[in-house]
């Protein structure tokens, strides 16, 4: 399912939807791209398939 949002603002302004305000917020809280990526596949592996591949990673970067 994929959604569009028109927005109207003056040339030369930068506009920012819900969805961009989210994602920049968990790249700021440093989730990898590549995991974004892999989650928003629709018809790929589930978080749990992706964690019994990759593993966890050594730091628990998110508990900081």
């Amino acid at each position: 399912m994929s959604t569009t949002t028109y927005t109207t603002a003056e040339p030369g302004t930068a506009v920012l939807d819900l969805a961009d305000s989210v994602v920049m917020t968990l790249l700021h809280d440093h989730v990898p791209l590549a995991l974004l990526c892999d989650l928003t596949l629709t018809d790929g592996p589930t978080s749990a398939a992706i964690l019994a591949a990759e593993g966890e990673p050594d730091t628990r970067w998110w508990e900081r």
